[in-house]
């Protein structure tokens, strides 16, 4: 198994296209609020809107297109989707309004969805079956180092409101991603008459991997705890008076990241998920823990760092676990399945979380953010864990369809 390579020329191409995605999504994350409360006088709940609209088009596009990468072509849909969000990233130079704005938001995730799914259903053809728990984890460096970069990158340009600058990234980065499409070579499938008929049509078994559905639906709770810290940081932060240290709390958060894909992948492949799993649950949550009551800075960041490593580990192993389950020919099903759920939870977190905040507070809510990573780690136990959490991530195989 050792002798497989994973870094080969399309992977690499793979991973920069993905990283060149993730960094603008987090580049324009930082400074959407601020860009459309300086340019249109937006309230908060307004300019939140804006931020959100971008997350429900990328689920849509997800469960709706997703479907279609084997149909169409893996290699054709990721230069469709990256076309549309280079023409979406000029289009923030040509808003005049709040709902144009919004429009423009909702159709950049739409591409963003679809764009971020092609690249996840790529590489989990390109990394070999007994490496994919570790090639998975390297490839996901490249959202890691975007989640790093990225913030830091927004708040320097947002803090001179230099927001032509901020859409220009953009410009840059999808320029970039669509050179390198053009020049990936990518495995495609060849579809029975019956499955391109099943495929193109729109009954629930074409829209979602049913193996998938019960650990997607674990990360979506995780990751419905995670959404607290990725949206509510700042204003934490100035609470607490932790705005300096906030800072630099993404690239903690990335640094526990890195360490934990060096490791993480090779130990699920050798020694099964709950090997690294239930670790990391167990970090997460402690790492939430002091970071709802801490008033160090340097605990502070310590958070963060214990927070990625839960988060990365969390994340791409159960990704790892549901693409091994999965025929090959419904790799796009299955990572737009469980790539939309893993967006509704950071998608309707904020929206509960911010009603809980005006209750009992942050510090409150982020303590119950603990409580929702248990319920998490109970349902991958029983779901998983349980039964088959000593079987090393290179044996599992397919489940029917």
């Amino acid at each position: 198994m050792a002798g497989e390579r994973i870094f080969t020329r399309d992977f690499t191409l793979d991973t920069i296209i993905s990283f060149c995605c993730s960094l603008n999504y987090f580049t324009l994350l930082i400074n959407i609020t601020g860009f459309a409360s300086l340019e249109f006088g937006a309230d908060p709940a307004a300019g939140g809107t804006a931020a959100g609209i971008y997350v429900i088009g990328g689920l849509i596009s997800r469960v709706l297109i997703g479907k279609y990468v084997e149909l169409i072509g893996r290699k054709k849909l990721l230069i469709a989707g990256l076309a549309l969000a280079l023409v979406m990233s000029a289009s923030y130079f040509l808003v005049t309004s709040m709902l144009m704005l919004y429009a423009v938001r909702f159709v950049h995730g739409m591409a963003y969805g679809l764009s971020s799914t092609c690249t996840s259903d790529i590489v989990a053809k390109l990394v070999p079956p007994g490496r994919r728990g570790e090639g998975l984890g390297y490839f996901f460096l490249s959202i890691t180092f975007a989640c790093a970069i990225g913030p830091l990158l927004g708040m320097t340009l947002g803090a001179s409101e230099d927001y032509d600058a901020v859409f220009t990234v953009g410009l840059v980065m999808y320029t970039i991603a669509l050179l390198l499409a053009l020049a990936i070579r990518v495995p495609e499938e060849t579809l029975t008459e019956e499955q391109a008929a099943e495929a193109r049509s729109f009954r629930p078994s074409s829209l979602f991997q049913r193996s998938a559905l019960p650990l997607a639906m674990t990360v979506m709770v995780f990751y419905f705890a995670y959404s607290g810290v990725l949206s509510f940081i700042s204003d934490y932060a100035e609470e607490i008076g932790m705005v300096e240290a906030a800072t630099y709390f993404y690239l903690a958060v990335a640094a526990g990241t890195l360490v934990s894909r060096i490791y993480a992948g090779r130990i699920y492949d050798a020694k099964g998920p709950n090997a690294v799993m239930l670790p990391a649950y167990l970090g997460f949550m402690v790492g939430m823990a002091i970071f709802a009551t801490t008033s160090s800075a340097a605990l502070f960041l310590a958070s963060g760092f214990v927070i990625g490593i839960g988060v990365s580990i969390v994340f791409s192993i159960c990704q790892s676990i549901v693409v091994s389950k999965s025929p090959p020919r419904r790799y796009g099903v299955t990572t737009s399945t469980f790539s939309a759920l893993n967006d509704l939870g950071t998608g309707v977190g904020p929206t509960v979380l911010g009603v809980l905040i005006t209750a009992v507070g942050y510090r409150y809510m982020y303590l119950t953010c603990v409580f929702v990573a248990f319920v998490s780690l109970l349902m991958y136990w029983f779901i998983h864990g349980r039964r088959y959490g000593g079987m090393p991530g290179r044996e599992i195989r397919q489940e029917s369809d």
